[in-house]
């Protein structure tokens, strides 16, 4: 258990250092299969966020509407958010209140550490934070309720022309099953699929009271009020 915990924490630690730097960003390992969800100048949107931040349920709407399109997504890098600047190719970053997606990210791998994950959401938004004003800001609940919200906002920032219409629960039960489809396809468990399960939520009981008294939590949680005020 002890070398499971190293060696998970090692590799996201790792991960979440190579996402911040240039150099080492270049240089992240991608199987043919996912190098797609890079940020590239042939991209025609790029959608990141922390991880449980509602990035799977966006993408899939997005593409749902905008099946030709080209997105950059599930990275969880705040370089592809200043690339896809750089690259001047629209962006919507998700963001989502601390605490729930935090422990969301816990109950997916309980011998990740505590702090490092809290630490990885504090620094993927700072790093953020400096271009915020180039980029469209969803939170959670626009992101999962009104999805067709966000997009009309980035249509109308960037002269773009994507489509989505408002989600019904019949196009919700479609991006869940395609959803647990990729599950299914990847034999992970229950608690692993980005949708509200059972066994996630018993999981995140326990989760949730660990992380409320956490030191760090504040940090983090100022960083959302930060976003959420613009």
């Amino acid at each position: 258990m002890i070398a499971r915990r190293l060696i998970k924490n090692t590799k996201y630690r790792t991960g979440h250092i190579m996402g911040r730097h240039e150099i080492l960003f270049q240089m992240l390992p991608f199987s043919e299969k996912n190098r797609w969800k890079k940020i590239s100048p042939d991209k025609d949107i790029c959608i990141e966020g922390f991880p449980r931040s509602a990035n799977s349920f966006f993408s899939k709407a997005f593409r749902l509407y905008n099946p030709t399109a080209k997105a950059a997504h599930h990275m969880h890098a705040p370089l592809q958010v200043t690339k896809a600047i750089e690259y001047g190719i629209p962006c919507v970053v998700l963001i989502r209140n601390p605490i729930d997606a935090i422990a969301s990210v816990l109950v997916v791998d309980r011998t990740l550490s505590t702090r490092f994950a809290i630490q990885s959401y504090i620094n993927f938004y700072e790093r953020v934070w400096p271009v915020h004003a180039d980029v469209v800001v969803s939170d959670f609940k626009e992101t999962t309720q009104y999805p067709h919200q966000v997009v009309a906002r980035v249509n109308q920032r960037y002269g773009t022309s994507f489509q989505m219409e408002p989600i019904t629960p019949e196009v919700k039960d479609t991006i869940f099953s395609q959803l647990k489809e990729t599950q299914k396809t990847l034999k992970q468990p229950e608690h692993l699929v980005a949708i509200p399960t059972a066994a996630k939520a018993r999981i995140k009981q326990d989760v949730l009271q660990e992380l409320d008294k956490h030191p760090l939590l504040t940090t983090a949680n100022l960083i959302y009020q930060r976003f959420l005020a613009i």
